[in-house]
């Protein structure tokens, strides 16, 4: 049994079926199905509640799952026998602040609405202790799990009515890190079907039979729709996973995304089943080496993972350590020596470590964050261009571009730099190492503005990877933070 799945079992809370009580009336279920959930607001004292967007497998292609709204409208739905108990829908909410409170919200609208005709289907929604990533189960009757609910907040799924594949591939509104999530929790356990909501909009997901690391995605379906409603939508993707076979749980393999096909962004195939390209993550086996990159690297998203050619021994993402040419040491840090170096014509900065070196925890924890950080990198962080064990596993290296310097950091670059320090507490880090030498004055090429970048994240506190962190605390950080870049400039020449 995998570990998530141990997890689940030990943590998740069962919900007890009771015997109806005879004097709650009684409705069919086309009249349960129709019960629209109310709408609901955000307080303006929303907490921050941020999320651990970690590794997670990805889906080869993503398309549209196009007639999914189609199928819900023609699915059976009874309306003569009266066996189903009228749900209690409450009309108004206090504004929601937390996600636990919309929890609450979801449980009562959704949830409870749906239990009576999940009772009389043998399957149960079952609420996940202790587990950030999935908040329900669908549970049928010998305890097997047959499809998942995950829950996010306004504020961790930024993403309203966007065309979901555009979404997906631009990560808009963090969509694209959430479906990862989601698609990674269904390879664990073999599922096929999967839904993501944020009870204001909801996706419902599909991994497709002739391939199933091929993900398709439904319409964005808002909750006051009423044709169908969102109790038919998740009563339709409850009867197909409690009706259909389960998936084998995912191999050890991850496939590449090819971001850029054509057919990537337009196809609504459900019996698509174009080639893909298999990628090996991490493993304990000798010759196995981890294999890192970032969705907004460009120039690890541009296909396949094959040899260019036999002739120069390149994967695309993975660097050959024996075509690195160190031409001198540029910096020092904790974590490593910072070289500069020559790399297949381009000029890179690189730290590196042996395979053994206890200081490869330092470099991985630098690149969680550069990969938290990926929409500031060639703006305000220098782009990472390779990350992980070289080709033959005998160095893990985290190698960024190379940036030339153009001036030593003065007082007229403060502004530049508090724009820097702000874009990057905005997405919930905080430095933690504010001086000079962890602020670069320069440009990537000779046709670029004049930046300021900021480096040195090994000792940076990640307040999105710490779920009960309070907001205070990351308040105080920031206003600290803010003061000591003021200090640093009120130092240095004009």
């Amino acid at each position: 049994m995998s570990p998530i799945s141990i997890f689940m079992q030990s943590t998740r809370i069962k919900k007890i079926k009771i015997n109806r009580d005879p004097n709650v009336p009684v409705i069919t279920e086309k009249e349960l199905l129709a019960n629209i959930p109310p709408h609901i607001t955000y307080s303006a004292q929303t907490h921050y509640d941020f999320f651990n967007h970690g590794k997670s497998r990805f889906p080869s292609k993503v398309f549209h799952w196009n007639n999914f709204t189609e199928m819900v409208k023609n699915h059976n739905i009874d309306d003569v026998l009266k066996k189903y108990e009228r749900p209690k829908i409450t009309l108004g909410h206090a504004p929601v602040s937390t996600k636990e409170e919309l929890t609450q919200i979801i449980e009562i609208q959704i949830i409870n609405a749906l239990t009576s005709k999940l009772n009389h289907d043998d399957i149960e929604l079952c609420k996940l202790a202790e587990n950030l990533l999935i908040d329900w189960n669908v549970v049928n009757n010998c305890d097997q799990v047959l499809a998942s609910i995950a829950l996010r907040t306004r504020r961790v799924l930024r993403l309203k009515e966007d065309d979901v594949i555009q979404a997906y591939r631009q990560n808009t509104g963090d969509f694209a890190d959430n479906i990862n999530e989601v698609y990674d929790y269904m390879c664990e356990l073999g599922l096929k079907y999967s839904i993501l909501t944020t009870y204001e909009y909801t996706w419902f997901l599909k991994r497709s039979e002739d391939d199933n690391s091929i993900l398709l995605i439904s319409p964005c379906q808002r909750t006051e729709n009423n044709d169908p409603t969102i109790l038919q939508s998740c009563n339709y993707l409850l009867h197909l996973s409690k009706n259909e076979p389960l998936m084998l749980p995912c191999p050890t393999v991850i496939k590449e995304i090819d971001y850029f096909r054509d057919d990537y962004l337009d196809y609504d195939s459900e019996t698509f089943s174009g080639p893909s390209h298999k990628r090996l993550y991490s493993g304990s086996e000798e010759g196995n080496f981890e294999i890192k990159r970032f969705r907004h690297d460009e120039s690890m998203l541009d296909g396949s993972l094959h040899h260019t050619n036999e002739d120069d021994n390149i994967i695309r993402g993975i660097m050959n350590w024996n075509k690195v040419i160190i031409k001198n040491e540029i910096g020092n840090s904790s974590n490593g020596i910072i070289y500069l170096v020559e790399y297949n014509g381009e000029e890179l900065e690189i730290k590196f470590t042996e395979r053994d070196d206890w200081r490869r925890a330092d470099l991985e924890k630098e690149a969680r964050i550069y990969k938290r950080l990926s929409n500031l990198q060639g703006i305000h962080i220098p782009q990472v261009k390779y990350i992980g064990f070289t080709l033959k596993g005998e160095k893990y290296v985290f190698a960024t571009e190379h940036i030339k310097k153009t001036s030593r950091l003065l007082q007229r670059h403060k502004e530049k730099a508090l724009n820097a320090i702000k874009e990057i507490h905005s997405a919930g880090i905080i430095h933690m190492d504010i001086c000079e030498s962890n602020f670069i004055v320069g440009h990537i090429d000779d046709k670029d503005e004049e930046r300021v970048f900021v480096i040195g994240f090994y000792s940076s506190k990640d307040f999105k990877d710490e779920q009960h962190a309070p907001i205070a605390s990351y308040h105080i950080y920031m206003e600290s933070e803010k003061k000591k870049v003021e200090n640093l400039f009120t130092q240095l020449q004009y």
